[in-house]
C-alpha cells in the first residue's frame, strides 16, 4: 500500500508542477501527503501553508466503470454557488494511474458526533437549497437517465447488494444465530415496503446527496458542509431526510425541529410515510452495518439476533 501511496502522490505532485489547473493558486513550496482512505477512495493533502485542496483518487476497482468521480465533479459544479460543498477544481478519467480522481477543496471542519439542535437547522436548510433543483426524471447517474415510471427502490438496492447477504459472513463465529433470523425480517421488510402506496405518482424529482451519513458531514460551529457526492442524483428529497434521520439517531424532538426547518408548514402526512418508511429500510441494515462493515459494535451473535429480533417488532404488516 505504501507503494501506491508514493506512486499517487509522486504524480500529483507533477501534474501540479507542469499543469496550471485553474483555480489552484499554489507557491513553488507545495506539498502533497497521504491524509486518509475510505469508501475506495485514496484522499491526499495539498497544500503550500496557505490554502489546502484534496486529490480524491479511485482506489476500488469497479468506481471507474460506475463514474463517479465524474458525477461528482459535475454535481459539484452544479452546486458551487450555493457554498455548501467543496470547490471542485480538477477531473481526470485518463491518467498514469489508472484511477479517475478529482482535485477537490479541503473542507475545516469537525466530524459530527451529536448534532446541536443549530445543526440540525443548518443541514435542513441545507438540503433545502440541493433539493431545490429538480429533475422530470430520477436517475442515479448525473444528468438522471432513468426512465418513468418512478420507483423508490430503496429496499431492493440495499436487500441485493452483494454485502448485505448474511450467508457471506459464515466465518464468522455463531453466525448461525443470525443468519435465519436476519432473512426472515429482511423478507417482511421488504413485503411492506414494497406494497407501499406513497411513492406512487411522483413526476417531479430533486438532487439529492444520497449518502448522508455522519462520515459526509463536517462541522464548523454551528454550520454543516456536505462532502462526497458520488452517490449523488435525482431521487425524492425524502430519501435524503430518511437516509439522515436513520444515521443520526436524532431524538423525536430533534426530526421534529428538522421538519419544522425544512418545510416550513405542517408536513403532509405522505411525505412523512415516505421518510419513515426510508428511515425503517436503512435501521434494519445499519444493524449489519453496525457489527459486520463498519464495526461500530464488538462482533456479538447474541446480541445482533436479539436487536434483529427487537426490530422485527416494529416492522408494521404488508
Amino acid at each position: 500500500m505504501e507503494d501506491v501511496h508514493k506512486q499517487n502522490i509522486e504524480y500529483l505532485s507533477k501534474l501540479l508542477r507542469t499543469k496550471k489547473i485553474p483555480g489552484v493558486l499554489l507557491c513553488k513550496d507545495f506539498s502533497v501527503s497521504y491524509f486518509k482512505s475510505g469508501g475506495g477512495t485514496h484522499l491526499y493533502l495539498i497544500t503550500d501553508g496557505k490554502k489546502k485542496y484534496l486529490a480524491r483518487v479511485n482506489f476500488y476497482p469497479l468506481k471507474n466503470g460506475w463514474g463517479v468521480k465524474k458525477q461528482e465533479y459535475l454535481i459539484l459544479k452544479k452546486i458551487e454557488s450555493l457554498k455548501i460543498a467543496p470547490k471542485a477544481y480538477y477531473l481526470s478519467t485518463n491518467n498514469p494511474l489508472k484511477q479517475h480522481f478529482t482535485i477537490v477543496d479541503y473542507v475545516e471542519g469537525e466530524p459530527l458526533g451529536r448534532f446541536t439542535d443549530a445543526q440540525i437547522v443548518s443541514v435542513a436548510k441545507t438540503l433545502k437549497k440541493v433539493h431545490a433543483i429538480t429533475f422530470k426524471r430520477p436517475g442515479d447517474t448525473f444528468p438522471p437517465k432513468d426512465v418513468l415510471p418512478y420507483t423508490c427502490d430503496m429496499f431492493t438496492l440495499y436487500a441485493n447488494g452483494e454485502d448485505k447477504q448474511i450467508e457471506k459472513y459464515k466465518d464468522l463465529p455463531d453466525i448461525a444465530l443470525v443468519i435465519e433470523p436476519f432473512n426472515r425480517v429482511k423478507k417482511s421488510l421488504g413485503a411492506y415496503f414494497n406494497a407501499l402506496h406513497c411513492f406512487d405518482g411522483i413526476k417531479i424529482f430533486c438532487l439529492v446527496h444520497a449518502d448522508l451519513k455522519k462520515e459526509n458531514m463536517l462541522a464548523k460551529g454551528d454550520k454543516v458542509a456536505l462532502i462526497d457526492w458520488e452517490c449523488g442524483g435525482s431521487d425524492i428529497p425524502e430519501t435524503d431526510i430518511g437516509n439522515f434521520f436513520a444515521d443520526s439517531k436524532l431524538t423525536k424532538a430533534q426530526q421534529q425541529l428538522f421538519l419544522t426547518t425544512y418545510y416550513g408548514r405542517p408536513v403532509d402526512a405522505v411525505h412523512l410515510e415516505r421518510i419513515y418508511a426510508v428511515k425503517k429500510i436503512l435501521d434494519f441494515f445499519r444493524i449489519m452495518s453496525d457489527y459486520i462493515f463498519h464495526k461500530r459494535k464488538p462482533w456479538n451473535a447474541q446480541k445482533m439476533r436479539d436487536e434483529i429480533l427487537r426490530f422485527e417488532k416494529t416492522v408494521p404488516k404488508a
